[in-house]
């Protein structure tokens, strides 16, 4: 194994370049054009930032960077580091309770301007980085140099304000297998050279096309003999034998009242595949440490990630809340018992998230790292798991028929149909337009297939719901309730008095 400390000399310090600063979004668009390989329905796309699949996502995260140099938001979502660079808050270690809030206010501005359709908003995998740099005396403590990496690569990011991807799932083959017997289920490490490792494999990633570099980690339980396929590493998403292949696209449709949603959000999710790829060692934060890798990911990486998704999750709520409502409202069954009591039901969820996260804000503890992070929130996941389906399916109920019964947008258009779509197509209160653009919106959100796919990917992306909430239950405190039970009615093992 060569040494994962190499000569000054021999190694590639990217992360020496000069800090950029916040990110704006000219610097965003021009930052993806770059030569990525990316796959779209069986040809090369060029440039990302102008095919008709990306053009539109890409102009709003653009967007969304600019929020970053505009009063009031460019106080909430950036400060100034350590060596006085302007820094987005997304990358900030929170040293105290505060900070944690301030990650907070950040986050909710991305999820806000964004109706919460972003699941993977570059915020979530900056949460990673903390994450890491969190755990650097850990990964220091495996293999000295590693954690040291992991703390400059959270500047270099932080100081350039990276949009960053992330690789934590592997291809769906054949689970009957472990990775010893099929290596190629799993993206593994192929040789170790004195400049880096080399890697082979592919990885499940959401947003790559439109992201500069990709953090890579196992979800998978590794075996203790699986070394080869225990590593964490970040690197551009344009190094040579790295290919991005595209799922069908939703947004590429016309630019209509018909498609509010997809054309501006649909976060393109790709096979990566890493065709023996060189990783610098300096973008190496942990490898062949399989017990670790499991037990540090997500007690440790994944904290603040796990804070910006809960905040995604209550975001897309509110929206689909606001729009059950005002269907309801339109159609003139607001007052119907059974309307209210399903609106009810939304809302009391998004109750139960926000007191679960603020809960977790003042029960905030810090971790071995100096951070602090939110306390218990073990049961929130697993909520939002099981209500997914049932949030959605109320939104169904309301909606009734409306979403599917619609027109096109550009049916307004024609002298001949619109003086008809007026008047059959009017609500209460509202024009036949405004009612037509409600239950596109509510399309989108159920019946389509971008809905379809934020849906999966909000019941899913955690991995097996029944797993999640039978952790749930495996990690929960069980003692104070033991012990109540004891007090009335003895340990096991306590003699039975005798009869008298």
């Amino acid at each position: 194994m060569m040494s994962p400390l190499q000569p000054a000399a021999k190694r590639t310090h990217t992360e020496a370049s000069a800090a950029s600063g916040v990110m704006t979004g000219a610097r965003y668009l021009e930052s993806l054009r770059d030569d990525r390989q990316v796959w779209l329905h069986g040809e090369r796309v060029t440039d990302v930032t102008t095919h008709p699949a990306f053009a539109a996502v890409a102009r709003t995260f653009a967007d969304l960077y600019d929020l970053q140099h505009r009063a009031p938001t460019q106080d909430v979502m950036t400060y100034l580091d350590e060596d006085g660079v302007r820094s987005s808050v997304s990358y900030m270690p929170p040293r105290t309770p505060d900070d944690l809030l301030r990650r907070r206010r950040n986050t909710e501005v991305w999820t806000t301007e964004s109706f919460g359709m972003f699941g993977r908003l570059p915020d979530f995998c900056a949460g990673m980085i903390v994450g890491m740099y969190d755990a650097r005396n850990e990964l220091n403590a495996m293999h000295p140099g590693f954690g040291d990496n992991a703390e400059r690569y959270l500047k270099f990011a932080r100081q350039n304000d990276l949009t960053l991807s992330h690789g934590l799932h592997d291809p769906h083959m054949d689970k009957t297998l472990r990775p010893r017997a099929d290596p190629d289920r799993c993206l593994r490490i192929i040789k170790e050279r004195d400049d880096g490792i080399v890697v082979r494999g592919a990885r499940f990633v959401t947003l790559g096309p439109l992201t500069n570099e990709v953090v890579v980690a196992p979800t998978y339980q590794l075996a203790d003999d699986e070394e080869e396929f225990a590593l964490w590493f970040a690197c551009p998403v344009n190094l040579p034998g790295i290919r991005m292949i595209c799922r069908d696209l939703f947004s590429a449709r016309p630019a209509t009242a018909d498609h509010p949603l997809s054309t501006r959000y649909d976060e393109q999710d790709v096979l990566m595949i890493f065709e023996d790829v060189l990783i610098p060692w300096e973008r190496v934060f942990l490898m062949r440490e399989p017990k670790q890798a499991n037990a540090l990911f997500r007690s440790r990486v994944m904290a603040w990630a796990g804070y910006a998704s809960a905040l995604q999750a209550i975001a897309r709520l509110e929206l689909i809340i606001g729009t059950a409502h005002l269907l309801a409202e339109t159609a003139g069954i607001a007052g119907r018992q059974h309307v209210a009591i399903e609106l009810g039901e939304l809302c009391s969820y998004q109750g139960m998230f926000r007191s679960i996260l603020r809960a977790a804000e003042i029960d905030c503890v810090k971790t071995p790292g100096g951070h602090y992070q939110l306390g218990n929130t073990s049961h929130m996941r697993p909520l939002i798991t099981t209500t997914s389906k049932r949030i959605i399916n109320i939104l169904e109920h309301i909606g009734t028929s409306q979403p599917v019964f619609t027109p096109t947008a550009e049916d307004f258009d024609v002298p001949e149909l619109r003086p008809l779509l007026d008047l059959y197509g009017r609500g209460k209160g509202v024009d036949a337009w405004y009612k037509h653009k409600l239950a596109r919106l509510a399309w989108e959100l159920t019946g389509d297939s971008f809905g379809g796919r934020q849906q999966l990917y909000e019941r899913l992306h955690s991995g097996s719901p029944e797993v999640i909430v039978a952790g749930a239950y495996l990690r929960y405190d069980k003692s104070k309730g033991i012990e109540m039970v004891h007090k009335l009615i003895g340990e096991s093992g306590t003699p039975k008095p005798p009869v008298r």
